[in-house]
C-alpha cells in the first residue's frame, strides 16, 4: 500500500475537485489514470499496472491515461514530462509539438522541499499551469529517451524543458493535465480523434507518477533487534546486476546516504528518496552504469542529532543496520518478484562508505568516528561535529564540502583541522573558494573537475573544500551533482 502520513494524506475529493480547475482547457470530464503513484515499487502497481501485478488491463480503444515523468534533482522532484499511454502503438509521423495541451499543477503554497512540516505539496486549489513541449516522440514504456527519438510503443511522450541548473527549487506538485488537440495515428492506420476531454494522472490511490532512478528502490523494510527491542526503517536500492541471473554471487559497495532532519518529523520513506537528491542520486542509470553499488537510506521518526552534539539511539542502529548487511546474510528482496525472491546480497567489506547533508552529515562523521574500521571513505556535505569527538578521523579519508556562508558547518571543520593534523593527520584545505558556477550544466564540469582532482590527488585522506557564497541549504541543492566528489567516494577501497 502507498506511504500515507499526515504530510501526504489527499482526498479523491480534493483531487478530482482541483483536477476540475485544470488550465481552462474547456474540461467536460476528468479522468483517473490508474495504476500506481511512482513509489514502492517493490509492491505496488506501476505505471503499466491498475491493481496489482500482471498485465494492464485495457479500456476503449484510444487514449488510456496519462503519466508524471519526473526526476529528482537537488531542488527536489521536477516533471520533465507526461507519458501518454494508448491501446496499442502509436505513429510517430502523426505527431507535432501542438498535438496535445499540456500542463502542471503547482506546488501548494508553502512546499518548500525537505523542509519540515511542510504543507502535502499535492495538495493545492490552485489552476494548472500550461507547460511547453519541447520534444514529442513514441516509447515502448513511459519513459524519457536521453536521445528524444521515436522507437516503436504506445506512450507518447511529451517532454519538457530541463533547466540545466538542478538547484533550482522545484515549484511543482506532481499532478499534471493534458488534452489531445490534434488526431493521432496508430502504426495500424486507425486515428484517434481530438477530444476536448481533459485527463489528469490523479488516482484513487494517488497521482500516477514515474520516477527515474527512484521507482527502483524498495523501500519500507526494516532492521530490527528483538534483544533490544529496537528497530529502524529503511529504503534499499539493489543494483542491476544483483537482479541478473547469478547477481546473488557478487560482492557489491554499500553507500550507506543519511538525509537531513527536514525529511524526519512525520516523513515517509517516498519523502527521503524525493525532497532532495541526497540518496537517490546514486541510483541514477547513468550513475550506476559507471559505479554500480547498493545504497541504502534509513527513514528516522526524529531528528537524530542536534546542534549540542546529542544523538539519539537511532544513530547506533544506523551502524546496526550496515552490520547486518555486512554480514551477508541479506535476503528481505520481494519474495513477489522472482529477480530478488531468496537472494542473499553480499558486500564487499573494503567498499563501504557513508555520505550526507546536515544531519545526515553529522550523522556520517559521528559513525565514522565511532567505527573507524567498517568506512572506507565518507563524503560529507555541510555537517559538523565537536572536535574532539572526532580524532579517530584523523587515519580516515574524508572529503568535505562547505560553502562560504553556511556559519556552522565552515567555521566548526575549520576547528578541525588543527586537532586534525596534530593527530597525524595530512589535511588539504586550500584557501581559495571554488565557483559554484562551475557546477552546472553538470554535463560541462571538466574544469571543476579537474581542479577538485588536482586537490584530491596531494596525497591527503582529509580534503576540506568551500564554495563562495553558497549558504547551508544550498550546499544540499548544489554539491551532490559534483562528479568528481561522488567518483572519488567510490574510487576508495578499505586497506
Amino acid at each position: 500500500m502507498a506511504d500515507v502520513s499526515r504530510r501526504n494524506f489527499v482526498t479523491v475529493g480534493a483531487v478530482l475537485a482541483s483536477a476540475a480547475s485544470t488550465i481552462g482547457l474547456g474540461m467536460q470530464q476528468a479522468h483517473a489514470a490508474g495504476g500506481g503513484h511512482g513509489f514502492m515499487a517493490a509492491s505496488s502497481a506501476g505505471p503499466d499496472g491498475d491493481d496489482g501485478p500482471g498485465p494492464h488491463k485495457k479500456k476503449t480503444p484510444g487514449l488510456q491515461g496519462i503519466c508524471a515523468l519526473c526526476e529528482v534533482t537537488g531542488g527536489g522532484e521536477k516533471v520533465y514530462g507526461i507519458a501518454v499511454e494508448y491501446d496499442v502503438a502509436i505513429d510517430p509521423a502523426s505527431l507535432t509539438p501542438d498535438t496535445y495541451a499540456t500542463a502542471v499543477f503547482p506546488a501548494a503554497t508553502g512546499f518548500f522541499p525537505g523542509m519540515p512540516d511542510e504543507p502535502d505539496k499535492n495538495h493545492t486549489t490552485a489552476t494548472a499551469r500550461p507547460r511547453a513541449i519541447a520534444a514529442i516522440y513514441t516509447n515502448a514504456g513511459p519513459a524519457l529517451r536521453p536521445d528524444g527519438k521515436s522507437v516503436p510503443g504506445r506512450y507518447v511522450i511529451t517532454e519538457f524543458h530541463h533547466d540545466p541548473d538542478l538547484s533550482l527549487p522545484t515549484t511543482d506538485s506532481d499532478r499534471v493535465s493534458l488534452k489531445q488537440n490534434r488526431a493521432v495515428r496508430t502504426t495500424a492506420g486507425a486515428v484517434y480523434a481530438a477530444s476536448t476531454t481533459v485527463w489528469t494522472n490523479a488516482d484513487r490511490r494517488g497521482n500516477r507518477v514515474a520516477i527515474r532512478g527512484v521507482d527502483a528502490w524498495e523501500q519500507n523494510h526494516w532492521w530490527w533487534d528483538d534483544t533490544r527491542s529496537t528497530w529502524l526503517e529503511y529504503s534499499i536500492y539493489l543494483p542491476k546486476s544483483f537482479l541478473a541471473e547469478g547477481g546473488e554471487n557478487r560482492a557489491y559497495p554499500l553507500i550507506l546516504a543519511v538525509t537531513h532532519s527536514g525529511t524526519s518529523p512525520d516523513g515517509t520513506c517516498a519523502q527521503t528518496l524525493t525532497e532532495q537528491c541526497i540518496a537517490s542520486i546514486w541510483s541514477l542509470p547513468e550513475v550506476q552504469d559507471r559505479r554500480e553499488c547498493v545504497v541504502i537510506t534509513p527513514r528516522y521518526e526524529r531528528t537524530t542529532m542536534n546542534d549540542y552534539w546529542e544523538h539519539t539511539s537511532d544513530v547506533e542502529n544506523t551502524y546496526r543496520l550496515v552490520e547486518s548487511l555486512l554480514g551477508n546474510t541479506w535476503n528481505f528482496g520481494n519474495p513477489n518478484l522472482a529477480d530478488r525472491c531468496d537472494k542473499i546480497l553480499k558486500i564487499d567489506p573494503k567498499r563501504v562508505y557513508c555520505t550526507g547533508w546536515s544531519m545526515g552529515a553529522m550523522t556520517s562523521l559521528w559513525l565514522m568516528a565511532r567505527h573507524p574500521q567498517t568506512f572506507a571513505a565518507g563524503l560529507i556535505i555541510a555537517g559538523q561535529q565537536r572536535p574532539s569527538d572526532l580524532l579517530p578521523l584523523a587515519s580516515q579519508k574524508v572529503l568535505i564540502i562547505t560553502g562560504s556562508k553556511d556559519d556552522k558547518a565552515t567555521p566548526w571543520n575549520e576547528k578541525c583541522v588543527p586537532v586534525w593534523e596534530k593527530a597525524g593527520a595530512k589535511v588539504v584545505r586550500p584557501r581559495q573558494y571554488l565557483d559554484p558556477t562551475m557546477i552546472f550544466p553538470v554535463e560541462s564540469q571538466q574544469k571543476l573537475t579537474d581542479q577538485i582532482n588536482g586537490y584530491l590527488s596531494a596525497n591527503a585522506n582529509i580534503t576540506f573544500l568551500t564554495f563562495e557564497g553558497v549558504d547551508h541549504m544550498g550546499s544540499a541543492r548544489k554539491f551532490f551533482h559534483i562528479n568528481a566528489a561522488r567518483d572519488w567516494l567510490l574510487d576508495q577501497v578499505k586497506a
